[in-house]
This record gives C-alpha cells, sequence and structure tokens, in this order.
C-alpha cells in the first residue's frame, strides 16, 4: 500500500492473479446468471423459427457466439473457483441455475435440428408394439407398416420432417425404449422427449455431486456439466437422445469398484443399447472387477443378454438394404477436419472407394486399442476408474468422423466426475459446428470440413497449458 491507502501497482497485478474467494464467487454466479439469460434468449429466439433458419448467417452466428460465450464462462468461473469452500448459497445456484437453464425450452418448437422427428416416429412405433427397423419414414406415409392410419395422420408432421426419410432407424432398444416412454407422456410431442432427456440430465447431475463428494473434489464442479451452456441446448433443448448415456455409464462404474458385476453388466449393457461405443468401455470394467471371476462371469452374462436384447435387432435389420447403421457407419463425416484431411489423402492414394473403407477400419482399430490401453494397468480407486473412462470416452469422440456437439456428453460428465479439467472446456470450441449450415448454403462446405472445424478443439488446449502452468507454479511457491 501507499502511503494514502492506495494499492501499488504490484499489489493491484497480485490481486488480478489470485482473486479474493469473495470475487471468485461472485464471477462464478455471474457466469451462471449469463447461462440463463443464454438459455432464455435462444429459446425465445429460436423456439418458434423454422430449422431451415439454421442457413441463415444471423442464426448461426448469433448461437454459436452465444453458447462459446457463455459456456467460457461458466468452464473459467468453475474452473477458478475450484478450491472454493462449498457454500449452501452457492450449491443453491448451481441446482437452480441448470433448472432455470432448461424449463424454457418446455413448450418451445424445434431449435435448428430435426433428428428428434425421427425419435417421435420411432416412439410412436415402439409403443404400438411394432419394430421400429421394419421399415422407413417414407414406407410409412406410403401406408405400410403396424402404425393405423389414424396414429400415422396424428404424426403426419413429424414423419414428414425426418432426414433421410429411405433409412430405416439407426437407434438401439435402449433409445427406443425411451423414445416409447416420450410417446407415453406426450404422443408426438417434443416436450415428451424433453421431459425423459431432462430427467437423464438431473440424475447424472446428482450422481456427480455425489462422486465429487465422495471424493474430496470440490461438488461446485457438478456445474461443467448440469450448468454447461452448450449441453443444456443441445440435450434438452433439441432432445438428442445422448443424454441417457451419462447416468448409466456412471452406475456401470460405481458398480465395478464395488464389485458388482452384475449390475455393472446391466447398466452398461443399457448404455450400450443408447448408443453403442459403450461396448469399448467393457474392458476397464472387466479390469477393474479382476480378479473376482465370479464378478467378471456375472458382468459378461449380463452384458451378453442385454446386448443381444437391445442391439440385436438393429444388428441383424442392417444386414438388409436401406439400413440407417450401415449408412452411418460408411458415409457420415462432420466437424473434423484431421478426419476430412486424412480422408482425402486416403483418397489420392487408394481411390473414392477403398480409401474411405480403409480409413474407417484404421478409426475403429484406433478405438480397439484404446479401449484396450486404459484398461492395461488396473485403476487406482473409483476416481481412477473415472478418470480413465473420460479419457476413453474423449478419445472416441475425437476419433468419430462425425463431432456434433452433443456428442460431447459422451465425456464431459465422466470428465466433470473425475476432475479432469482440461477436457471440459471441449464445450467452448464446439459451437463453431453451427457455422457450417450457412457455409454449406453458400456453397463453402469444405471451408468450414477442411478448416474451421479444427479450430473446436483450441480451447482444451489452452484450458489444459494454463492449468499445467498453475500446477507449475504452485509447486515451485
Amino acid at each position: 500500500m501507499t502511503s494514502r491507502g492506495i494499492p501499488s501497482t504490484g499489489t493491484a497485478l497480485a490481486a488480478l492473479r489470485n482473486p479474493s474467494p469473495e470475487r471468485r464467487a461472485t464471477a462464478l454466479v455471474a457466469a451462471l446468471g449469463l447461462a440463463v439469460a443464454t438459455q432464455v434468449a435462444l429459446a425465445w429466439t429460436f423456439g418458434h423459427t423454422a430449422v431451415a433458419t439454421r442457413d441463415a448467417w444471423w442464426a448461426a452466428t448469433l448461437l454459436a457466439l452465444l453458447l462459446a460465450l457463455s459456456t467460457a464462462g461458466v468452464t473459467f468461473a468453475v474452473w477458478a473457483g475450484r478450491n472454493l469452500a462449498v457454500d449452501w448459497r452457492l450449491v443453491v445456484a448451481v441446482a437452480a441455475t441448470g433448472m432455470l437453464m432448461r424449463l424454457p425450452y418446455f413448450g418451445a418448437g424445434p431449435l435448428l435440428e430435426d433428428d428428434h422427428f425421427r425419435y417421435l416416429l420411432d416412439g410412436a412405433t415402439v409403443a404400438q408394439g411394432a419394430s421400429p427397423y421394419a421399415i422407413s419414414p417414407e414406407q410409412v406415409l406410403q401406408g405400410l407398416g403396424a402404425l393405423p392410419p389414424d396414429m400415422v395422420a396424428a404424426g403426419h408432421q413429424a414423419i414428414t420432417a425426418i432426414n433421410f426419410p429411405t433409412l430405416r432407424s439407426i437407434y438401439p432398444g435402449g433409445a427406443q425404449a425411451l423414445f416409447a416412454l416420450a410417446h407415453l407422456i406426450a404422443p408426438w410431442s417434443l416436450d415428451g422427449l424433453r421431459v425423459v432427456i431432462f430427467v437423464s440430465e438431473a440424475l447424472t447431475a446428482v450422481l456427480i455431486w455425489r462422486l465429487l463428494l465422495s471424493s474430496g473434489h470440490s461438488p461446485l464442479a457438478t456445474a461443467l456439466y448440469w450448468c454447461n451452456p452448450l449441453l443444456a441446448f443441445c440435450l434438452t433443448g433439441q432432445a438428442h437422445i445422448d443424454a441417457a448415456l451419462a447416468a448409466p455409464i456412471l452406475l456401470a462404474l460405481v458398480a465395478a469398484q464395488r464389485r458388482a458385476g452384475l449390475v455393472a453388466g446391466l447398466v452398461v449393457g443399457f448404455a450400450v443399447g443408447v448408443k453403442l461405443w459403450p461396448i469399448l468401455l467393457a474392458p476397464l470394467i472387466a479390469r477393474a472387477l479382476w480378479p473376482d471371476r465370479r464378478a467378471l462371469a456375472l458382468f459378461a452374462l449380463a452384458l451378453g443378454v442385454t446386448m443381444l436384447l437391445l442391439c440385436g435387432p438393429l444388428v441383424w435389420s442392417s444386414l438388409s438394404a436401406n439400413a440407417g447403421l450401415t449408412a452411418y457407419a460408411s458415409g457420415w463425416s462432420i466437424n473434423n477436419a484431421p478426419f476430412a484431411w486424412a480422408s482425402y489423402l486416403f483418397f489420392r492414394v487408394f481411390g473414392s472407394g477403398w480409401g474411405e473403407v480403409v480409413l474407417r477400419v484404421l478409426v475403429v482399430s484406433a478405438a480397439a486399442i484404446a479401449s484396450l490401453s486404459v484398461a492395461v494397468r488396473r485403476p487406482a480407486g473409483l476416481q481412477g476408474l473415472i478418470g480413465r473412462a473420460a479419457l476413453l470416452a474423449a478419445i472416441l469422440f475425437y476419433l468419430s468422423p462425425a463431432q456434433f456437439p452433443w456428442y460431447a456428453v459422451w465425456f464431459l460428465p465422466l470428465a466433470a466426475a473425475s476432475g479432469a479439467w482440461p477436457l471440459s472446456a471441449a464445450a467452448v470450441g464446439l459451437p463453431i459446428y453451427y457455422l457450417f449450415f450457412p457455409l454449406a448454403a453458400a456453397g463453402l462446405r469444405d471451408l468450414h470440413g477442411y478448416g474451421l472445424a479444427a479450430l473446436h478443439v483450441a480451447p482444451v488446449i489452452i484450458i489444459a497449458l494454463l492449468a499445467r502452468r498453475s500446477a507449475t507454479s504452485g509447486a515451485s511457491a
């Protein structure tokens, strides 16, 4: 301090570098408030506009900026406040923020996405007791299949809006069960899906909170998931079923740590029934159960039976023409610039047909190697197990030819539960995906695929460097 009580320049700089707990708590609350305001603005702006609005520059730019800035605010505020004492007011703020971020979407229309239209048809089909893999949406509109005419008429608007209407459903049985539940809650309604997804998100948040408390980490890190603007928009807002993955995966990891092989097999099997990739967690879970042979046998039996029931019909249907799963596995690619670069290289080397096949075989092989690699050494406790799962899920995401923003829910909940701060920054860059639509409409699709898409990994690298610098400085001090 100077003689007049004015802070010196050095003192002021030190205060900026090491803000007081009160300032960090205030910054966190401000970031949470910004997150709520952003979701209200997005629900109001896009909740009653056509899906085609996403092709407009103003819509894509506004969406990308609002999601990136608000997500960055929450991520960095939580990271800065990771050592704050847990105050009940902050606990209430985090819990309430997550709810207030999602409530504005109920009653809103589709938010620049169309995946949910197929969810609605699949849910109606399963609720009717029919197979969603039997016929395509196009055939449903032609009067084929098990849906009665009055049901087809009630869902006509949704069915005609389905993307790739000639392909049959891509979703396994676990997802189909949730679609049917949504149909029972509110037939042909986006809000029925949102109820199911909101409950899935809330259950995941509770599990993360409990896991962070039990491990000695700050439970405020739950905000990295529950108060994440990108996830709130993509999951409850846009109604993506990926939201149902995190809770069963976390339960499977807890069950594995407790040597409950039967429970672990059942819940990870359900996760595979939502999206197929969690099967790659099986070696890690088996490693955690080792050397308990009884638990391993029960895990293998439960996982095998659950997968057979939930995934068998989808795999069988994929052996015939117009299968959605086959089309996705062989051709989907978006928002992954390194894959686009490699795809062009393999095209030049192997030709247009074999190049893509060879590259995708290599990607699958790399995913299998990663799955086995994280399971080589026994995890150090539950936090180590969750951390390994988060790492594997992140590797799978960055290997995936299609890196949709909502796919980040594969690893962000695990990252939050394990304290893997750098991975949480992935959500900051992923909104760049939405710039694809106006670029594609302007004939500049490759500018995004080969260029802009590479930038979404930058926040992860930046926060990893900041975390490493902070840890190094702390060690030196």
